[in-house]
């Protein structure tokens, strides 16, 4: 059952000025621009009666801070935004022609009131390859700046800052994607007037994902699998009869007794979808995925193991969830779970979440591999599933992928996970927090933001003491030297590395 509470799943872009935007593309695409006028009057009730879709809303804020502040206080009360990305052009306090208006730049921090904030970095929609952000603080003024000043940053503009900071004290992620378009003088003003056609065009590629024309939906279907001959069949069956067709299904054999060939036979359906990659021996589900991944020519993944099935519907389902909210680049989809033959019910702290689940992937592997559906270029960006791990692999990349994109959630439970069989990979070791007490140390090294580093310490030393306890209580002498030195070296706020402490990611404990 899904969660009781609806998640935030609108996407709100603003500009100070409408000229900014591409209007004729946005409308096109079926998305609505409003104004701050348009907010107070309550026409966010009505949205989604005159637009097709209401899950990206652009709001065009106003020049100023007080302008900006509003509009920011005004999208927190009406919109309900999932995130929000300010979008425009920018003025360049600076003569260096590194600043030129033929980049776009995304600001690792703004600057208002004197105070620096952090941007997030990584857009939460998908970016075209043909664009590449870069890191560069931007200012906040009060006023144009009519004159280079050095004492303000090379990027100024008039309302990222004071709309970052309104929306940092609601813990909204905030990003500010900008176009250096004129330089600060007197004549900057029909500067940046020439250089409106050139805003907008580059906005309208960094909007290219919304277009549902050119919107993908190949997809390529990975199975990895270990001598599992019956549930392989199953597995491979429920794909084939989907309603939406994959454009092709990989089969990774990882060193079965019998080979994959066999067991599926010669099928007419599966000759023209199936492509088999075969190990000579068990590497492990994470390097059979990986194969798969790289051999895939799909825009997107979708992963299924080989004793999970899917209902007929599920690509089709997800696809229409994604064309609805074109800026996720990952999506799941509610589970059934059966235990030894019997339907079962999940307790409340197993129910899916969507938008930003970080904090949740941390206590748990918040994501079914069964049930997601990812573009390929998200695995490519932040990497493949690490090969060194037995298990918990998925706990590792969901972790490390939810820190800055947020997941989506198809409510249909288009999934049926089988669990209770002799062969499950989370029942074949020994003290499994192990392996997840070492994904938590390559995030804690991977943090930046004092608050997250904090999270992760925590949550370390929680499940390090789960295992501490139960290593004394097994007199496991190994297990307890590992986990008490890994406590105590957290307790005093030293580096710690899982590289250091092998036995972390040993299969057997002892």
């Amino acid at each position: 059952m899904a969660s009781t509470n609806p998640p935030k799943e609108r996407l709100v872009f603003t500009a100070a000025l409408k000229e900014e935007l591409p209007v004729d593309f946005i409308k096109k695409c079926g998305f609505p621009v409003i104004t701050q006028r348009g907010l107070e009057s309550g026409i966010s009730s009505s949205l989604g009666k005159k637009y097709p879709n209401d899950s990206v809303v652009f709001v065009v804020t106003g020049v100023g801070r007080e302008r900006s502040e509003k509009s920011a206080r005004l999208i927190l009360k009406f919109l309900n935004p999932l995130a929000v990305v300010n979008v425009g052009g920018c003025g360049i306090n600076t003569g260096i022609d590194a600043l030129c208006s033929n980049h776009v730049f995304v600001c690792s921090h703004t600057k208002a009131k004197g105070a620096f904030l952090r941007c997030n970095t990584e857009p939460p929609f998908p970016l075209p390859p043909e664009i590449r952000l870069k890191k560069v603080a931007i200012e906040s003024l009060e006023k144009p700046l009519l004159r280079h000043d050095p004492n303000i940053l090379p990027l100024v503009d008039m309302e990222a800052g004071f709309q970052h900071r309104i929306f940092q004290e609601h813990a909204i992620p905030f990003y500010a994607i900008k176009i250096p378009a004129d330089k600060c003088s007197a004549s900057s003003r029909q500067q940046f007037k020439k250089a409106l056609i050139h805003i907008r065009r580059s906005i309208k590629k960094l909007l290219s994902f919304l277009d549902p024309r050119s919107f993908p939906d190949d997809v390529s279907v990975i199975i990895p699998v270990h001598n599992r001959p019956e549930t392989l069949k199953r597995a491979v069956s429920s794909v084939l009869a989907q309603s939406h067709r994959p454009k092709e299904i990989i089969v990774v054999d990882d060193g079965s007794h019998q080979p994959v060939e066999e067991v599926l036979g010669r099928e007419t359906d599966i000759k023209e979808l199936a492509k088999i990659i075969r190990f000579s021996e068990n590497k492990g589900v994470s390097a059979a995925r990986n194969a798969g991944i790289r051999a895939a020519s799909s825009t997107w993944i979708a992963l299924l193991d080989s004793d999970d099935e899917w209902k007929e519907e599920k690509l089709e389902n997800q696809f229409r969830f994604l064309k609805k909210r074109p800026f996720f680049e990952i999506v799941q989809c509610e589970e059934i779970w059966i235990r030894r033959g019997k339907r079962v019910n999940r307790c409340k702290h197993h129910e899916k979440e969507a938008g930003w689940i970080w904090q949740k992937s941390i206590e748990m592997c918040a994501i079914s591999p069964s049930g997601v559906l990812l573009r390929k270029g998200l695995l490519e960006r932040f990497g493949y599933f690490r090969e060194e791990f037995p298990a918990c692999e998925d706990f590792e990349m969901w972790l490390r992928i939810s820190r800055t994109k947020p997941v989506g959630l198809n409510p249909e439970p288009d999934l049926i996970k089988y669990g209770g069989h002799p062969d499950q990979l989370s029942t074949r070791f020994e003290a499994m927090d192990r392996f997840r007490v070492a994904a938590l140390l390559i995030a804690l090294k991977k943090e930046k933001e004092p608050e997250k580093k904090d999270i992760l310490r925590t949550a370390i030393m929680k499940r390090l003491s789960i295992l501490y306890n139960g290593a004394r209580k097994r007199k496991n002498l190994k297990g307890v030297k590992t986990f008490k030195e890994l406590l105590e070296n957290l307790q005093n706020g030293k580096e710690v590395s899982w590289k250091d402490h092998p036995l972390l990611l040993k299969k057997r404990l002892s």
